[in-house]
């Protein structure tokens, strides 16, 4: 298994997962993992991360995993065609929380993966699973 370089693919995210300040900590052939330091602006009414940036994350590493390539020079896009979350526990601002994605069935154009949300201590604080579409393989974007 390659694990790509972070750094190199930091700038796939698009304007929202970097408006919410994900990192991308692991994009290789058996996992995807996204991170993130809750701030302020992430938390909900009652001080604990907000449900609805715990979906984005989900979604952003659940959408890259099944679009991992050898060639380090193509990449695909993911289209989410089902979505489905369960919160068990709050996470307060200024923690660590990571999400660990992979790839658990499909073919070459639909794929399913399924995904732990997880804080520093590795307590589990969602679980999300989905469907996706792949896209076609594209040069990277110079």
């Amino acid at each position: 298994m390659t694990v790509s370089p972070p750094a190199d693919l930091q700038g796939l995210f698009s304007g929202f997962a970097a408006y919410l300040g994900l990192d991308l900590v692991e994009y290789g052939q058996a996992q995807t993992v996204i991170a993130l330091q809750v701030r302020p602006e992430h938390l909900n009414q009652a001080g604990n991360l907000h449900g609805g940036v715990i979906a984005a994350m989900a979604d952003a590493a659940l959408g890259m995993c099944g679009t991992w390539n050898i060639d380090p020079d193509l990449w695909r896009l993911s289209l989410t065609l089902s979505l489905n979350i369960n919160y068990m526990a709050p996470a307060p601002a200024g923690s660590r929380v990571r999400v660990v994605a992979r790839v658990r069935g499909g073919g070459p154009k639909i794929y399913m993966a399924a995904c732990d949300v997880l804080d520093a201590e590795d307590h589990l604080l969602a679980s999300a699973e989905g469907v996706f579409k792949r896209s076609r393989l594209r040069r990277l974007p110079a």
